[in-house]
């Protein structure tokens, strides 16, 4: 795609972005006039100290999911690798199911809920977990690190069925609400705390955009080409999992962010890392921002927002599979 397309499309998207991004503040079971923002209202405390937070939760974990689609689909040359494939949505679950079967609750270190610790624990642990039992043979092998991951999702899977068994009731409700994915947290800096990992991860992805385009094209390839393979795939690999830990650990499992937004940026902006890096972090930061916005606005209930993105990547998923031939091997998507 030509530079000047792929500037003009980032210079209408930009602001386009901004604006979506700032519009869902607005959006709830009640609609706040932009009159009443600048007030000393109880509208105006409900914009500043709730909505605002959350959106830029919403907008932080959106690019972030997103930016951990985008390297792990070119790590494992497979349009469908998401940041969850490596089980570190299943290690964080896993945890806060505990927290909640024990009854740890309220304010831990340093201000940080339990429930956060717990999961940020329990994604830093599942990372891990898949990195140790990838290692147990010598060499690099993408397809056995993808299932240590699949297997560490399957274990967490049981662990947090056994939980779920031995809970009261009370306890499991909170469990599968917590799973079905929710901005609500009520922490203003949780939004910082994601923004601070992105920040480098974004970066990191920019700084290795030419290895990550030689690697969708295979190992040797990208070798023969002066990239260091391993180097690139360990760092990509630990730096997703630990953003997309942070992000499970503040607002739960929000699935099919990471699947859908990188194949749209990748219709807008092709198939070149670095132009679909920041495209895609700024669709994701404005696709789950809109998707919570209409989360919050049902006139009775307010639904977990991992409905509304589960509803949408499915059907966008059957848009794919009518519309274009799917592969699930190697190879540039």
């Amino acid at each position: 795609m030509p530079q000047r397309s792929i500037a003009l499309r980032f210079g209408l998207l930009l602001p386009a972005v901004l604006l979506i991004v700032a519009g869902t503040t607005l959006l709830g079971t009640r609609w706040i006039d932009w009159r009443e923002i600048l007030s000393t209202t109880d509208p105006s405390y409900v914009f500043w100290h709730l909505r605002v937070p959350r959106t830029l939760l919403a907008a932080t974990a959106g690019a972030g999911l997103a930016v951990g689609g985008v390297i792990f689909q070119a790590l494992f040359r497979n349009p469908l690798a998401e940041p969850y494939t490596l089980g570190v949505a299943g290690g964080a679950s896993l945890a806060a199911a505990l927290g909640f079967l024990f009854g740890w609750r309220g304010a831990g270190w340093t201000g940080v809920p339990w429930s956060v610790l717990l999961a940020w624990g329990g994604a830093l642990g599942a990372l891990g977990l898949v990195y140790l039992v990838s290692r147990l043979r010598p060499g690099r092998d993408m397809a056995r690190l993808l299932l240590a991951g699949v297997c560490v999702a399957y274990m967490c899977s049981a662990g947090i069925l056994l939980v779920t068994y031995l809970a009261d009731r009370a306890v499991t409700n909170e469990i599968v609400l917590w799973m079905m994915g929710s901005l609500g947290v009520l922490r203003p800096r949780a939004g910082l705390e994601v923004a601070l990992v992105l920040a480098p991860v974004l970066a990191y992805g920019l700084y290795s955009h030419r290895a990550l385009d030689l690697l969708t094209f295979g190992d040797d390839v990208a070798a023969a080409r002066g990239v260091n393979v391993s180097r690139t795939v360990w760092s990509c690999f630990t730096l997703t999992g630990l953003l997309t830990g942070v992000i499970v650990a503040n607002c739960g499992p929000i699935g099919f962010v990471g699947l859908m937004v990188p194949h749209i940026g990748r219709a807008l902006f092709g198939g070149h890392t670095a132009p679909l890096l920041v495209g895609a972090a700024l669709l994701g930061a404005a696709f789950l921002a809109v998707c919570d916005g209409l989360a919050r606005s049902l006139p009775v209930i307010e639904l977990p927002v991992g409905v509304v993105t589960n509803l949408l990547g499915a059907a966008f998923f059957f848009y794919l599979l009518a519309t274009r031939e799917m592969s699930l091997g190697g190879g540039r998507s």
